[in-house]
């Protein structure tokens, strides 16, 4: 287990290394002067250069990016260029929001979606199954952005049982800050659901028609303790797997829901460094949203290990 987890590791941080690169050269040696899109085509030369000068600009690539790396070894992500801020201040602030809303988003995926996908695979070809089955569909196709403006429009504006946005501070108001992330945590969550019990109905159907599930029922096992004790832990390995994808798409795609509810979370700053052309915020999320999936993906390999021993020996 411990050489297979190792191995996990090492592959992981030759991908963060690999990503660093690619986000270092995407925002930074391209073709194009990051002075001059920070600034726009109307500033001075000798604001311009002052810039450069200011964030480094002048110096060759290999050394900016030595320095940047080494910078995120110690903690010091350097300041924003809009804000005036250090941007570790900044990224730390806004997880406290974003964090709890992929948390909360694939909490609700998990407990809607392996019931339904169970659901559905124990009444297969019913008229149950193919409503299971078109609600995914509907799910995966729907954005969640234009779902959230929907459950806004329904539930803060016509029912007013929700807040339309905002976010009052887990040190303000705890309750209030708990309501105020539900209706962006569902609309969030709504296509992982749509997957999740797609994929749930699948790995079910695929394990009902094992040996030791026919024998459970000739045994004379009741078909609830056949479908959740027998058949759904051996059915969770691909459920977990597409769960740790997800859970890395949840906190990228909070950029969007973020905006329309007005949250202050990762997913608006990056919004808001994309229009203020503050680039060393945006190459150093975009670098945590990398190690925040890699991490997901190392604790399911953590979990596989746990639910079937055979990966340690087969990887």
């Amino acid at each position: 287990m411990l050489d297979f987890l190792l191995r996990r590791l090492s592959a992981a941080l030759v991908t963060l290394v690999l990503a660093s690169v690619v986000v270092f050269a995407v925002l930074e040696i391209l073709p194009g002067d990051p002075a001059l899109v920070m600034l726009g085509t109307e500033a001075r030369p000798d604001t311009l250069a002052a810039l450069r000068a200011k964030l480094g600009f002048d110096r060759p690539a290999p050394e900016r990016y030595v320095s940047w790396i080494a910078g995120l070894l110690t903690f010091d992500l350097g300041n924003s260029h809009a804000y005036g801020t250090p941007v570790s201040k900044l990224i730390l602030d806004r997880l406290v929001v974003t964090l709890p809303l992929a948390a909360m988003a694939l909490s609700f995926s998990m407990c809607v979606a392996i019931p339904l996908g169970v659901f559905a695979a124990s009444r297969r070809g019913r008229a149950a199954d193919w409503l299971v089955m078109g609600f995914g569909q509907l799910g995966i196709s729907i954005p969640n952005f234009w779902f959230g403006i929907l459950l806004a429009l329904v539930f803060a504006v016509a029912l007013k049982l929700f807040p339309a946005g905002g976010f009052p501070g887990w040190g303000t108001d705890f309750a209030a800050s708990l309501h105020a992330l539900i209706l962006p945590a569902l609309s969030l969550s709504l296509p992982e659901i749509a997957i999740l019990s797609r994929v749930t109905r699948s790995s079910m159907l695929d394990t009902l028609r094992e040996d030791y599930v026919r024998t459970a029922r000739a045994k004379g096992v009741a078909e609830r303790d056949v479908l959740m004790r027998h058949a759904l832990r051996n059915a969770l390995i691909p459920i977990v797997t597409i769960a740790g994808l997800l859970a890395g798409f949840l906190v990228a795609g909070a950029i969007i829901v973020e905006t329309v509810f007005y949250l202050p979370g990762v997913g608006k700053l990056v919004f808001d460094s994309i229009n203020n052309r503050d680039l060393i915020v945006i190459k150093n999320v975009v670098l945590l949203l990398t190690i925040l999936v890699l991490l997901v993906n190392l604790i399911v390999d953590m979990i596989y290990v746990m639910l079937d021993p055979r990966p340690k020996v087969q990887a």
